[in-house]
């Protein structure tokens, strides 16, 4: 049970005036009423060590007398609850002998011992300070002491603890930092807070023994990376077909590894990180169920999927701006319009609000969360929201009442939105399909294709540096910037009506007439382009753009990788992500507009979609006879 907004800080000043009080406020403002159930996360907790006999404590209230009185002595005063945890624990080794007490106070004096106006009136305060004595004893001094000598430094040295919790029940574990071996004094708060951030980050990861850790510094991404990256910035789904064996799987989880911070709950496993989910689709797919669950009558409860439970992982990381990466495995075994139709509809209702936030509507809806189901199940932990206290059980939540239910989970702001609003996707999950395109699969509707962003995955010819190394699936100690990787766009028109991106006259006369020139090519044929199309014509441009920019104006690309940003290469890309995957058929559908498009290509230099279109057309045979389409 972590004591949230805690902080134990010893010698430490700011411009040479104490600041830190020896605990917290927990009820923040007047509008906490003050009961046990308003801050269970600290009292569920310590209710377990409570000390009976709490007129042995005496103490120190305001900032005049110091010397430590009888709680009775305040009686203006309400003691709630002391606790003595009987073991205690500095980054994960046990401080022998020692212990340690806590209580909470609810402070009413309107006034401290030196006659100021008392700005924690009608708090509930949480208590730990060195002056406290149990039976005359200074107990909480003795324990400051031997986290001195812990931290191999004189008494009079400093150090801070900024994460606590409260584990089996009587133990107290402290992770902090030495600060040195005299009193430490900043300038400003600033200050204090950048060197404690610094150091927080330095010892986290040394104390989490159990987490993986970084095995390189940052990773090289290929050219072909690039083209993904830019892609997801412009729409976050993407399918890379090709046959089996060409990485495609890898590939998403490489990106995922490769944005994935090691900050202790996404880098606990070796083979996976916590920003990815393997989603392997079976054939005998028909409805969306194993995507995003049912309700069964029968147990009265929701059946939740681990695709939901990604989700709402993924909320709690949409802040931070970490990339969490579906990847849809072998995605056209199964028919795609009819097990995964909620996402292709979701996925176009993506607006930006003005906050910049990218939101959809529900793919679950909030009915599923505010259903009442049996008393054994609560719908927000089998989600994976966690509750602020670790010991209760589905019912012990179910049996709050609804007061008490508003501060139940520690992410109760996810509680909220998924009453509110329903399951929608984060801003910040990125879908991948794979696709294997033979006989044993099924082929895709421009449904789909226009919903996405389309690759073909190839392997060439093998050379030496072959040899150089392997694919790099570990964490990294600088993980990629994940603004890379965030759509942060939907509609071209409001962006450009917004000032947030400029087109010139040439530059919209150009894409107005890529897109014409190219329906005027498919004229007479089923595949002809829209402006959803034309949207994402321009979508892409500013993507690349903006990555061109965060890569320090081109700067920090890798020295191989072209990354182009001019609009002629758009019209390449757009034509092989876009256009082209939607053209198959036979010889009498096909062939003239891809006649057409190749004689374009060849004006205009689209060279990777000249070779494609070429590629298509000598699938028809010498006979005309054969059948074409985009994928190998």
């Amino acid at each position: 049970m972590k004591l949230k907004n805690t902080a134990f800080i010893y010698n430490v000043t700011v411009d040479g005036s104490s600041n830190c009080d020896w605990g917290t406020d927990i009820g923040q403002s007047k509008k906490h009423t003050f009961t046990l159930e308003g801050f269970p996360e600290v009292l569920n907790a310590m209710v377990f060590y409570k000390i009976e006999d709490v007129e042995n404590i005496e103490v120190i209230l305001g900032k005049g007398n110091r010397t430590p009185k009888p709680i009775s002595a305040y009686t203006d005063n309400k003691l709630v609850l002391a606790s003595c945890f009987k073991k205690v624990y500095l980054n994960g080794k046990e401080l022998k002998g020692e212990r340690f007490i806590m209580y909470i106070l609810k402070e009413i004096n309107e006034r401290n011992s030196k006659g100021a106006i008392n700005v924690h009136k009608d708090r509930c305060t949480l208590k730990f300070n060195n002056s406290l004595r149990y039976n005359g004893e200074e107990v909480n001094l003795h324990c400051i002491n031997a986290i001195s000598e812990a931290f191999n430094q004189s008494r009079n040295g400093s150090w801070a603890i900024l994460e606590m919790n409260i584990e089996n029940e009587d133990e107290l574990h402290f992770k902090g930092f030495a600060l040195g071996n005299a009193p430490k004094n900043y300038a400003t708060k600033e200050d204090r807070n950048e060197d404690f951030a610094k150091k927080l980050g330095e010892v986290l990861p040394i104390l989490n023994d159990d987490k993986v850790k970084p095995a390189y510094e940052d990773i090289d991404l290929a050219e072909e990376e690039y083209d993904y990256i830019s892609a997801i910035k412009t729409k976050p789904f993407l399918i890379l077909g090709g046959f089996s064996g060409t990485g495609k799987s890898v590939e998403v989880k490489l990106l995922a590894f490769a944005t994935c911070p090691c900050d202790g709950y996404l880098n606990t496993s070796e083979t996976s990180p916590g920003n990815y989910l393997l989603i392997s689709v079976k054939p005998n797919w028909h409805d969306a169920t194993d995507i995003t669950g049912f309700r069964s009558s029968v147990q009265n409860k929701y059946f939740v999927t681990d695709f939901m439970r990604f989700l709402v992982k993924a909320k709690m990381y949409e802040d931070k701006k970490v990339p969490f990466f579906v990847c849809l495995d072998e995605m056209n075994l199964a028919p795609v319009e009819e097990y995964f139709a909620d996402f292709l509809s979701v996925i176009e209702s993506r607006k930006r609000r003005s906050d910049g936030k990218i939101v959809t509507d529900p793919i679950v809806p909030a009915s599923v969360f505010t259903e009442k189901y049996s008393g054994d199940f609560n719908i927000f932990m089998e989600m994976g929201l966690e509750p602020v206290n670790d010991s209760w059980k589905a019912d012990d939540i179910n049996a709050l009442d609804s007061n008490d239910m508003k501060d139940a989970f520690v992410r109760q702001d996810i509680v909220e939105e998924l009453m509110r609003d329903g399951l929608t996707i984060p801003q910040n999950v990125v879908v991948v399909g794979t696709v294997n395109m033979d006989d044993t699969t099924n082929s895709f509707s421009r449904k789909v294709i226009d919903r996405a962003m389309t690759f073909e995955t190839i392997v060439g010819n093998f050379g030496e540096d072959y040899f150089d190394g392997d694919l790099s699936l570990n964490y990294l100690e600088h993980p990629r910037k994940g603004d890379l990787f965030i759509s942060d766009e939907v509609r071209a028109l409001e962006m450009l009506e917004k000032g947030r991106f400029e087109l010139s006259d040439k530059e919209k006369k150009d894409i107005l007439a890529f897109i014409n020139n190219i329906n005027k090519d498919m004229d007479g044929t089923p595949f002809k382009i829209s402006h959803r199309i034309l949207n994402e014509t321009i979508l892409l441009y500013h993507a690349k753009k903006e990555i061109y920019k965060l890569m320090n104006d081109g700067e920090d690309f890798e020295g191989w990788v072209e990354f182009n940003t001019d609009l002629n290469s758009i019209f390449d890309s757009i034509l092989m992500q876009k256009v082209l995957p939607r053209i198959e058929g036979d010889y009498e559908k096909c062939n003239s507009c891809l006649v057409k498009l190749s004689a374009r290509c060849a004006e205009n230099e689209w060279t990777k979609s000249e070779e494609k279109i070429e590629f298509m057309l000598k699938r028809f045979g010498s006979d005309k006879s054969g059948f074409t389409s985009f994928w190998n």
